[in-house]
C-alpha cells in the first residue's frame, strides 16, 4: 500500500478483499478513509461452511435477492423475506 501512495494514489475510496488476514489493516494504515469490504464470492463461501449439502444450492439461489439488490432498502426487504421463509421452513419441519 505503501508503494501505491508513494506512485501517487491520494486516496482509495473501496477496497474489496478477499479475507486475507491483515491486509483490511495494511488498507487503512495507510489510506484511514477507504471501505474495506469483504468480496460477495467470499462471504457466500464462508457462509456456506455453515450448511448442509443437500442445502446449499437452494440457499446461494435465495441469497441472491439480497445481494443483488439495487439499494440498500431492497436489499432489506430481501433480508426480511429470506428470514420468513426461514423461519416458516423451521415451522413447518416440526
Amino acid at each position: 500500500m505503501n508503494e501505491l501512495k508513494n506512485r501517487g494514489v491520494d486516496d482509495i475510496l473501496l477496497a474489496v478483499v478477499d479475507g486475507l488476514k491483515g491486509f483490511p489493516d495494511a488498507i487503512t494504515a495507510v489510506f484511514p478513509e477507504a471501505i474495506v469490504q469483504t468480496c460477495i464470492v467470499h462471504l457466500l463461501r464462508n457462509s456456506m461452511d455453515f450448511v448442509s449439502w443437500k442445502d446449499r444450492k437452494g440457499l446461494a439461489t435465495a441469497l441472491k435477492d439480497i445481494y443483488r439488490a439495487v439499494d440498500a432498502d431492497a436489499a432489506e426487504k430481501a433480508l426480511t423475506a429470506f428470514e420468513a421463509r426461514r423461519l416458516l421452513l423451521i415451522a413447518t419441519e416440526n
